[in-house]
């Protein structure tokens, strides 16, 4: 019965990310021409992070103020929309400062969420597998704009356009002209994974570079782009080469934690859709495959806590921790934090906001006074975020095991929304339109 459950519930999931991710085919508005990172351009301020704040000490009755006034704030939020357990961590310059936890990690049993929970966090891991594979552009392992078959081993190219290579630029700006088709999620939801040749020959709807289009299937395809550098299988590459380094217990699949007991189970409003020991030996499903051409595990398996994943956020911020392993160059960050692609959806579009940096999503609608990178996570009925000032180096990270659906027209979840609004009003000075002054104590 719980297996026909879960079933069920895997596939609602599926029909929702079909429809939140639907493809755009409209004339892009901003799409740079694509550049080596090492190249400088000019833009606008909104529009290039690389200036630096001016690093301010925060007043710490202030901030202890704003904090305790934060946690209620926070609490009533995930009641509110209807959160079932979170972690959230928040960051400036100088690293994490605040961090809470509410309810609970495995309902049935009373578990409660914990500073160390681990959380599968969805599609915030696309942002972590860009920076991962943007590292290897900084040691010359990848390029940019090389088409991605030179990694794979195998042609990556839309048979009718078979002169417009399929390059990790396009795979990290949803611009591959792949699509998750139905072979595709078939592909995935089966205990082994098809051959690569055979989603690939059945994903493509257009020329590379010509339409937006979110996929799963082709950051997923970058974990394939990273073996294909680097020889490794991407968990062994990621455990060896990030994971053991920071000393974490974090991995991109279920069964290479260390404290399994420590990972938060995943729940549909009342209802439990995943329980986490029934994903043990997961890890055969994604090694079957030729060394470069995995599809999958990058684009929303990783499983970390938040205080674990913030480390690196603030990478991508600009404010790493002394002696990080993981680290990127002022231009792959740069990369990241700024619109490599834009376009203007028709007005009845979802979402109507569409603006991609180098595996990260960029908007204006989540803070209005400020530009935010970051991503956001939704599967099986957890919702997660990171988003980051770049200008400012502040940002936060909230994972959740499960929370409401509802989003705006911009496709933000509005549990993130409401946790960046409360973050920033009580710490960075954010003033909301509604308001005359925010709440919050200035600069704590």
């Amino acid at each position: 019965m719980y297996a026909k459950k879960y079933k069920e519930k895997f596939f609602c999931c599926l029909l929702a990310c079909l429809l939140m991710t639907s493809c755009q085919t409209h004339s892009p508005v901003s799409s740079p021409s694509p550049t080596p990172l090492s190249a400088s351009s000019s833009s606008s301020p909104s529009q290039d992070p690389v200036s630096v704040a001016p690093v301010q000490t925060p007043d710490p009755v202030l901030r202890a103020q704003a904090s305790q006034a934060l946690e209620a704030r926070i609490e009533e939020i995930c009641l509110n929309r209807q959160v079932t357990g979170m972690s959230l961590a928040v960051f400036d310059s100088q690293g994490v400062f605040f961090r809470q936890s509410w309810g609970y990690a495995v309902a049935e049993t009373g578990q409660p969420v914990q500073e160390d929970t681990i959380f599968r966090v969805a599609s915030v891991s696309k942002s972590i597998t860009a920076m991962l594979a943007l590292e290897l552009v900084d040691q010359g392992k990848l390029k940019l704009d090389e088409p991605v078959s030179s990694y794979i081993g195998i042609p990556v190219v839309n048979p009718a356009f078979p002169d417009k290579p399929v390059t990790l630029r396009h795979l990290l700006t949803h611009t591959s002209g792949l699509q998750d088709s139905a072979v595709y999620w078939d592909a995935v939801s089966r205990s082994t994974l098809a051959p690569l040749e055979t989603v690939l020959a059945n994903s493509f709807f257009g020329a590379p570079g010509s339409a937006y289009c979110y996929s799963n299937l082709g950051m997923g395809l970058v974990s394939g782009v990273i073996e294909g550098a680097t020889g490794q299988r991407f968990l062994d590459y990621t455990r060896e080469h990030v994971f053991a380094p920071m000393g974490v217990d974090a991995a991109y699949s279920y069964s290479e934690i260390v404290h399994k007991e420590r990972v938060a189970d995943i729940y549909s409003g009342a209802e439990r859709t995943v329980h986490m020991p029934q994903w043990q030996g997961m890890t055969g499903k994604y090694t079957v495959l030729p060394v470069g051409q995995l599809y999958a595990l990058g684009h929303g398996d990783l499983f970390i806590s938040a205080g674990d994943l913030a480390r690196l956020v603030q990478v991508m911020a600009g404010c790493p921790q002394p002696e990080e392993p993981v680290s990127l160059s002022d231009a792959s960050r740069k990369a990241m934090q700024t619109v490599q692609y834009s376009m203007e959806p028709e007005p009845d579009a979802f979402p109507n906001e569409v603006m991609r940096g180098l595996g990260t999503q960029i908007t204006d609608r989540l803070l209005e006074d400020r530009r935010m990178v970051g991503h956001q996570g939704n599967a099986y009925g957890s919702i997660c975020g990171i988003f980051f000032d770049p200008v400012e180096k502040t940002g936060f990270v909230f994972l959740t095991n499960g929370a409401s659906m509802a989003a705006d027209t911009s496709g933000l979840y509005l549990v993130n929304m409401d946790v960046a609004r409360a973050v920033y009003e009580a710490f960075f000075q954010y003033v909301p339109q509604d308001h005359g002054e925010a709440s919050g104590s200035p600069g704590v």
